[in-house]
């Protein structure tokens, strides 16, 4: 399965929502995470470095004693930038809830270890890319510069009636320089929330020529393949999305054909 409808998920409870028990994933994992105000909750990982995403909410993370990091206030994910709480794998760490919070939360196997992380709203790189009815503003909160080993995140925002991911690329082959493997996720909100939007994912060879029809909580799991998107005119889409592989390179492959649009 690749396309996961949104479900309701208990509050104070890591959701897991895809895996490679349920997907194609095989880097991977992605949960989502609600914690209430005034609430605590501990985590370790044990097999990946971990980036906690907070799509909405204020909060704090502490190792042992010592603080991490406390965010600002995130009404939504269309209003101010995401912060953000990166782990290695093997630290345990508690979050602690200051408003009530909604994550999104990205696992990436790797057996290296690093240096925890809180990145603030204020670190994370905007962008807007694209032209006509394909712009859209790219948020960067982990990028290649930063020392993860096998992750990357951030946060796109289309405009009512516009496209991402194009010209159509892909992350699907180990190329280099032209191209890396990498697994991708999307999970997207929309405003207004009972809004909609079509993602389409297709092969070269023609195997793969598909749309969905993504609301509002959906989550959709790109292992391979050429991957635009569009909102529907009158609302606008929002999705988190991260990367995981050997390469931490972000280079999208661009579909030939259509790679004189961006030109």
């Amino acid at each position: 399965m690749i396309h996961f409808p949104k479900t309701a998920y208990p509050k104070n409870w890591l959701y897991p929502v895809a895996d490679e028990t349920n997907s194609p994933l095989k880097n991977m994992r992605f949960y989502l995470f609600h914690l209430p105000a005034n609430q605590t909750s501990s985590f370790v990982f044990e097999q990946g470095e971990t980036a906690f995403v907070l799509l909405s909410g204020q909060a704090r993370a502490w190792i042992g004693g010592t603080l991490l990091g406390e965010t600002g206030y995130r009404e939504n994910v269309f209003k101010e930038r995401a912060s953000c709480f990166y782990f290695p794998p093997h630290v345990p760490f508690t979050v602690e809830a200051i408003h009530d919070t909604e994550w999104a939360i990205f696992e990436a196997f790797t057996s290296k270890t690093g240096q925890p992380r809180f990145i603030s709203k204020e670190e994370v790189q905007a962008k807007e890319v694209g032209k006509e009815n394909f712009t859209r503003i790219v948020y960067t909160i982990i990028g290649p510069e930063f020392p993860a080993q096998t992750l990357m995140v951030g946060e796109t925002l289309n405009r009512p009636g516009c496209w991402s991911s194009f010209p159509p690329h892909r992350h699907q082959k180990n190329r280099p320089p032209e191209e890396y493997a990498l697994e991708e996720v999307y999970h997207y909100r929309f405003h207004p929330q009972h809004g909609f939007g079509v993602q389409c994912l297709y092969l070269e060879s023609k195997e793969i020529e598909d749309a969905y029809l993504i609301k509002d909580g959906d989550t959709f799991v790109i292992p391979g393949g050429y991957h635009p998107v569009v909102a529907a005119p009158g609302y606008a889409l929002y999705y988190c999305w991260a990367l995981a592989g050997e390469n931490r390179v972000l280079k999208p492959f661009e579909d030939p054909p259509h790679r004189w649009v961006g030109e």
